[in-house]
């Protein structure tokens, strides 16, 4: 098959990587100059099934007015006030296939990527771990591997952290992890190119045309027939479906994150991070990123993806300094905020888009990287009409019809 794929973070990378190793000619069309430049770019780093199967429920802040929402506000809190009800299995099984494909072309490809394992959710009291006594029971019901720690277990685990900062215990998830996504996604394109995809940079899609054999508009030369479009445009899909009269239920959420040099002195070699630890209270993951940490959290809903927020940024930078005060260097520092499509249901849409011959690979929030590789795997399985071992009717676009 000839597929055009549109959109060259995580979800267009490993898409065009997967269907490539099928053999299939894949084109990427990407409007910037690289893979990896939007919500790929810096993102927390999390690739983390366990830590979907518990969904936390993170602070979130509210930006904007509640008409740039495709949803009722009022019907999302209300749900989100209930309590979050279990992860649907279909999505826990992507989310373990994509952890499972990322390691195998990691180790099969010898990707040389930042990548720590272990993930320790902390809490600051008692009270507020008491509170989360479902997230646990939904641990144990997906049999996800965890250790419940008291703070003296945090801290061996984790002997960067703040001895002065208040901390009841927390909960180790052994086989989540974090990694480089740009690094990543960079790597995993140069083995794409040799397997012989063709990519497009600084090409804008002008409009998709469906069809049994739908085409690719850009702004110079000759529109591309295909067998298939994928759009994996991120934020960018909205306004391209739209155009052809898909127009879906999208709000948008924007996440931060602040990366900086980690301060090396030999007489103190644990000043930051091992792997990853997360403020439950604040909503905020501390990352070892090789010689540099990565803070990731002030979630917002609506607003702007312009400029930082400052009060968000306030949240990650009080979270570094009270569990690693000291341990990140002030020169250096990259601020960075990314907007993403979310849907009321937070569930992504993968397959066939209802138009013909294009397909959706969008809406992941913010496990797009815990994903990425299963959805690639499903969709390439779909395409050529086999079974991809997950039964992933509830992620298909054609549940909101």
């Amino acid at each position: 098959m000839r597929v055009a794929i549109i959109g060259a973070g995580l979800a267009g990378v490993t898409s065009a990587y997967e269907l490539a190793l099928q053999g299939h000619e894949v084109h990427v069309f990407e409007r910037d100059t690289s893979v990896a430049t939007g919500a790929s770019f810096a993102p927390p780093g999390l690739i983390a099934p366990g830590l979907m199967a518990a969904r936390p429920q993170w602070p979130m802040a509210w930006r904007g007015k509640p008409s740039q929402l495709g949803w009722k506000l009022a019907h999302w809190r209300a749900r989100r006030a209930r309590g979050q009800q279990a992860l649907p299995e279909a999505l826990h099984a992507l989310a373990l296939r994509g952890q499972a494909v990322m390691a195998v072309w990691r180790r099969e490809l010898q990707m040389d990527v930042e990548r720590e394992g272990g993930v320790l959710m902390l809490w600051r009291n008692a009270k507020d771990y008491k509170a989360a006594a479902p997230l646990l029971a939904r641990l144990q019901e997906r049999q996800v591997p965890h250790r419940e720690l008291d703070a003296e277990g945090c801290r061996t685990h984790e002997p960067g952290l703040n001895a002065e900062s208040p901390l009841h215990g927390g909960i180790l998830l052994t086989q989540d992890e974090a990694a480089n996504a740009r690094q990543f996604s960079q790597a995993l394109k140069l083995e794409a190119q040799r397997l012989g995809v063709r990519w497009n940079f600084n090409t804008e899609v002008l409009r998709i045309e469906p069809g049994a054999q739908p085409a690719v508009h850009v702004a110079a030369g000759e529109p591309l027939r295909v067998d298939a479009v994928i759009v994996c445009a991120g934020k960018g899909a909205a306004a391209l479906l739209a155009a052809q009269g898909l127009k879906l239920p999208w709000g948008t959420t924007h996440t931060h994150t602040l990366t900086a040099p980690l301060r090396q002195l030999e007489a103190h070699p644990d000043l930051g991070p091992r792997a990853t630890v997360i403020d439950m209270s604040l909503g905020v993951s501390l990352t070892r990123l090789g010689q540099r940490v990565r803070v990731g959290g002030g979630n917002e809903l609506g607003g702007s993806s312009t400029q930082p927020d400052g009060q968000s940024m306030g949240t990650l930078h009080q979270a570094a300094h009270d569990w690693f005060p000291g341990a990140l260097l002030a020169a250096g520092q990259q601020r960075w905020k990314t907007a993403r499509l979310m849907l009321a249901d937070e569930l992504p849409l993968i397959g066939e888009s209802g138009l013909p011959g294009v397909w959706l690979n969008i809406g992941h929030g913010e496990h797009g990287w815990t994903m990425a590789g299963g959805a690639a795997q499903l969709l390439s399985a779909r395409l050529a009409k086999k079974d991809a071992g997950i039964d992933a009717a509830l992620l298909e676009p054609g549940r909101l019809r």
